[in-house]
C-alpha cells in the first residue's frame, strides 16, 4: 500500500485486518490528510487531523504496550501486596472453612491472568475506537481534498460523506464541522478563515469524544466491574466446589478486586489519559502546557465566527493562560472537551505538529505491508 489521501485509500486502511498494522496506517494517513488540509484550508493553521495523527500514535503505543510502566509490573507480579489483603480478609470476615480453603487456591497466576485479559481487551477497545473514528472523520476529509475548489458539488459530496454520523445535542457535529471547513475555502478574510478552521476542528473533536464516550466509560470501570467475576471463574475452573460458596467467596475476593481496580484506574490514566506529540507526553489530568507564544492566538482572541464563540463558551473552563484546562474526571465528556478546546486553541498555529509521526524506516515498512519492528 502506498501513501495517499484519496477516499479509496481511506477505505483500504479501514479494511486492514492486522490491528497493529492498521493503527500505523491510520496514524500515517491522518498525518498526510492533515498536511493536505492545512494547505487547502489555511497554511498557517493546523486542523483536527493534525491532532488525530498524534492521538492515534498514542493509541498505537498503548496498544503495543511500549510504555508499560514499572509500577504495573511491581503491582501485578509481586504477590505480597495483593495476597496480603486477601489473607487479612479471610482472618477477619468470619468466612467458612470451605471458602478459606478455596481461597488458598488463588494463586498469583490467577491475578496475572485477569490483568492480561483486561489489558488485551483494552488494546482491542483502543483499536476499535481508533478505527471507528477514522472511518467517520477521514472519508469526508479525503472527499474534500478530491475536489479542486469549493463548489456546490464539493459541498454536497463532503456532506454526503458525513451523513448518518451519530448526533450530539440533536445535530450532526461531523457535518457541521466540515461545513465550517467548506466555508473556510471561500473566505477571503484571514481572521474569519482561521476561526472557521478552528471551529470545524472543535466540532470534529466533540463528535469524536461523544462517539468514544461509552468505550471510555466502560474501559475505566472494567477493572472493578470484572475482577471479582474473573477471579472466581479461575477458582471454579480449578475446583467445582467454588460454585457452592460463591456469595462468601465474592466477599472474600473483594480486597483483591479493589486492588486490581485501583491499579486498573492508573493503567487507564496512562492509556487514555495521555497525549504524545513532538512537544512531548502530556497527561490530560494536568493543564495544557503553555506554548512558546500567547496561549490564545491573536486571531482567536475576539471570535467573529458565532459557532466558535459558542463552542468556547460551552467547553472552555480555563483562564487565558490555560490554568484550569486539566481533565480531572476521565469519564466526563465535558472535562475531556475542556482539555481538547484548550489544546486546539493554544496549538492552532503550531506547525511543528505537521511533522511526520514516523521515521523513514517505519514508513518504508508500512509501504511494504510489514508491521514495523518495535523500538529498542
Amino acid at each position: 500500500m502506498n501513501r495517499a489521501t484519496t477516499p479509496q485509500h481511506v477505505t483500504d486502511v479501514v479494511a486492514i485486518s492486522d490491528r497493529v498494522l492498521r493503527n500505523y496506517w491510520v496514524t500515517q494517513t491522518y498525518a498526510d490528510l492533515s498536511r493536505a488540509l492545512a494547505t487547502r484550508l489555511a497554511p498557517d493553521t493546523v486542523n483536527w487531523c493534525t491532532f488525530g495523527c498524534w492521538a492515534s500514535a498514542t493509541v498505537g503505543a498503548s496498544m503495543r504496550g511500549e510504555a508499560m510502566p514499572a509500577w504495573l509490573r511491581d503491582r501485578v507480579r509481586l504477590p505480597d501486596g495483593l495476597m496480603g489483603a486477601l489473607a487479612a480478609s479471610t482472618r477477619h470476615h468470619g468466612l467458612s472453612a470451605v471458602v478459606a480453603h478455596l481461597l488458598d487456591g488463588l494463586r498469583p497466576e490467577h491475578v496475572l491472568d485477569v490483568v492480561r485479559e483486561l489489558l488485551g481487551e483494552m488494546a482491542v477497545n483502543l483499536s476499535n475506537g481508533n478505527t471507528e473514528v477514522f472511518a467517520e472523520i477521514a472519508p469526508p476529509a479525503a472527499t474534500l481534498l478530491a475536489h479542486d475548489a469549493a463548489s456546490p458539488e464539493a459541498r454536497a459530496a463532503v456532506l454526503a460523506a458525513c451523513a448518518g454520523a451519530p448526533e450530539l445535542d440533536g445535530e450532526n457535529w461531523l457535518a457541521v464541522g466540515y461545513g465550517h471547513w467548506l466555508d473556510a475555502l471561500d473566505e477571503p478574510d484571514p481572521t474569519r478563515r482561521s476561526q472557521l478552521v478552528l471551529a470545524g476542528s472543535l466540532r470534529l473533536g466533540g463528535h469524536e469524544q461523544n462517539h468514544l464516550q461509552p468505550a471510555i466509560a466502560g474501559a475505566m470501570d472494567m477493572g472493578v466491574d470484572e475482577s471479582t467475576a474473573r477471579l472466581r471463574a479461575r477458582l471454579e475452573r480449578d475446583d467445582p466446589a467454588v460454585a457452592d460458596a460463591s456469595t462468601d467467596l465474592d466477599r472474600a475476593l473483594e480486597p483483591v478486586a479493589r486492588a486490581l481496580g485501583d491499579a486498573w484506574g492508573t493503567i487507564m490514566t496512562e492509556a487514555y489519559g495521555v497525549w504524545q506529540s513532538p512537544e512531548g507526553t502530556w497527561r490530560l489530568d494536568h493543564d495544557v502546557p503553555a506554548p512558546a507564544g500567547p496561549f490564545v492566538p491573536v486571531d482567536v482572541v475576539d471570535p467573529v465566527v458565532t459557532d466558535l464563540a459558542a463552542l468556547r463558551s460551552r467547553f472552555d473552563r480555563a483562564d487565558a493562560s490555560g490554568r484550569g484546562s486539566a481533565a480531572r474526571d476521565w469519564e466526563s465528556f465535558e472535562e475531556r472537551m475542556n482539555f481538547i478546546t484548550n489544546l486546539f486553541v493554544s496549538r492552532h498555529h503550531a506547525l511543528d505538529l505537521l511533522a511526520e509521526p514516523f521515521d523513514a524506516a517505519t514508513r518504508a515498512a508500512l509501504e511494504a505491508d510489514t508491521v514495523p519492528p518495535e523500538p529498542a
